[in-house]
């Protein structure tokens, strides 16, 4: 006699079930563990920063700077926080920093962090700078370093 006809239908049902319910809740934990992975991934590609790519320029009467910056958060109507990869940079010289205070209305800039200025011949690291005078002038702040080639 045939194996599978001897046995119990009933409990040939309650098996089938049981397998289909656990392959069922595999899939529904694997689907949401992958589902919370892409969410943590989202949330930390997400910053809380207001400006996203900032570019100003600061008007000289002898030059034009552009400013640009990955990230920038405002400090008021006229001062914005200007971070990571910050570039200043005209046709006679660049400046990188992480961190910069700019000034909209007085086309001033401020930074306390790191910085490296590089021109033709010249190239300066300093703990940070000041340009003011609408960027005619530029004041290195702290140990600065002045290569000369």
């Amino acid at each position: 006699m045939n194996f599978l006809l001897s046995l119990d239908k009933k409990y040939i049902l309650f098996i089938t079930i049981i397998i289909f319910v656990f392959f069922l809740s595999l899939l529904f934990f694997k689907y949401f563990s992958i589902l919370k992975n892409e969410t943590i991934i989202k949330t930390n590609i997400i910053s809380n920063a207001d400006i996203t790519e900032p570019r100003f320029a600061i008007n000289s009467s002898k030059q034009k700077i552009f400013v640009t910056a990955n990230e920038g958060n405002f400090i008021n109507e006229s001062k914005i926080l200007l971070k990571k990869n910050v570039l200043f940079e005209s046709e006679n010289f660049s400046i990188e920093t992480e961190k910069v205070v700019f000034d909209r209305i007085k086309q001033t800039a401020t930074s306390n962090s790191n910085s490296i200025f590089k021109s033709k011949n010249t190239k300066i690291s300093s703990e940070g700078f000041n340009i003011y005078d609408n960027g005619n002038k530029i004041k290195f702040i702290g140990n600065a370093t002045i290569i000369l080639k």
